[in-house]
């Protein structure tokens, strides 16, 4: 099957209604140790909360349970009914003056350089049209330090109090945190944290219109309990050097061990994910991943506004991590083909994970077609800067 086949195929399938509980797992939270669903919404939920499993796609309905699902959530109108053709940005890309953040970023090019951050590991690394992340840990992995930095497009929110809902940034009663990169930075004010932590939480403009926010927290942090005095100092310390360490802007291509045929039909890219661990045997691993949909987040904190189609590889994973999930061979490969996900084991030292609301069929043929990039397990500078075949 031709590429331009495999595409068309994704517009034969109506989209299923949504079985999530939004608000209930925005509540509950969704970190996970080994970050399968990476590529969906939660960078603070990851940084504070232990987690809940939730599914690579979904279609939210709008309403206050729904969050994501909101108009809100996306710039422009709302997300064309498929099929449609890609949408354009609903952005403007013309030049910005000199000293202001741009509209938007290319999703496959870093705008966060955390290389210069002491004392700290990257972990989690994503990218999108309107906000990327960091998500960084100390060699123990108790303390965690989250950098998200905002296009001008991008709309920052947190999580009130309750934990129910979203709020706009507000700066009313936030302490002066003297200045990051020569521009003015705060400590924003109130309880942080959403789950149950709370954060040592500074922001600033890094460019006029984008704001860029750096996050400590403990994960020895009693739930429940509010930090000490002398706990919170030495959070905002750690978030402080975190902030003068690191670098914002246009840096260099996220690359990929894959390419695909193409963008799927009714979407775009919207995100980009690379997340780094540690098997139980010490053995270390990459799982690099794309995220295609018809709309944009404008805060990771929301969940994806429309369906998603998500490819992500890992560089490390076989049948033996879950015994018994093979349910069938795939082109000569181990395979777990199920609802909205097919996973193919011994691709070049890769397992692949393809998630879509599409057929069983089409879903096949997209997986089919997903190319490993010679030499690229083991060896990052094998990667690709261009992962979408045209």
């Amino acid at each position: 099957m031709m590429d331009e086949e495999v595409l068309g195929a994704f517009r034969e399938d109506p989209l299923p209604p949504s079985g999530v509980d939004v608000a209930r797992a925005v509540r509950t939270g969704r970190r996970q140790r080994r970050m399968r669903s990476a590529g969906l919404a939660g960078a603070l939920a990851l940084l504070l909360a232990g987690g809940a499993a939730v599914p690579f796609w979904f279609s939210a309905a709008n309403g206050p349970a729904n969050l994501g699902a909101s108009p809100g959530v996306t710039l422009g109108p709302p997300p064309p009914p498929c099929p449609s053709p890609e949408p354009s940005p609903s952005v403007s890309t013309s030049p910005r003056p000199a000293g202001t953040a741009p509209a938007e970023f290319d999703v496959l090019r870093h705008w966060v350089d955390v290389s210069g951050v002491s004392g700290l590991s990257p972990q989690l690394f994503r990218t999108a049209r309107y906000w990327q992340s960091v998500l960084m840990y100390d060699a123990a992995e108790r303390f965690t330090v989250e950098v998200t930095v905002y296009a001008a497009g991008g709309k920052p929110v947190f999580g009130n109090h309750d934990a129910t809902e979203f709020e706009p940034v507000d700066l009313t009663g936030a302490e002066s945190a003297g200045q990051v990169g020569g521009r003015p930075a705060s400590w924003l004010p109130g309880r942080q944290g959403m789950y149950g932590r709370d954060a040592a939480r500074l922001g600033w403009q890094w460019a006029e219109g984008g704001w860029a926010f750096v996050a400590a927290a403990d994960g020895a942090q009693e739930s429940g309990r509010q930090p000490s005095a002398e706990a919170m100092a030495a959070l905002r310390v750690m978030a402080a050097q975190a902030a003068e360490q690191l670098v914002i802007g246009r840096g260099t291509a996220v690359t990929m061990p894959f390419t695909v045929p193409g963008i799927p039909e009714c979407s775009r890219l919207t995100g980009t994910t690379v997340y780094r661990g540690t098997r139980g045997d010490g053995t270390s691993f990459v799982q690099p991943g794309l995220v295609f949909g018809r709309a944009d987040n404008t805060d990771p904190l929301l969940f994806p506004p429309d369906v998603e189609t998500t490819v992500i590889a890992d560089s490390a994973e076989t049948p033996a991590d879950k015994p018994g999930s093979v349910n069938e061979q795939v082109d000569g490969h181990p395979a777990v083909v199920g609802d909205g996900t097919v996973v193919l084991h011994g691709l070049n030292g890769f397992m692949l994970e393809v998630s879509a609301p599409v057929g069983r069929d089409t879903l096949l043929a997209y997986a089919r077609a997903v190319r490993i990039v010679d030499g690229a397990h083991g060896d990052e500078s094998k990667w690709t800067e261009r992962p979408i075949r045209s």
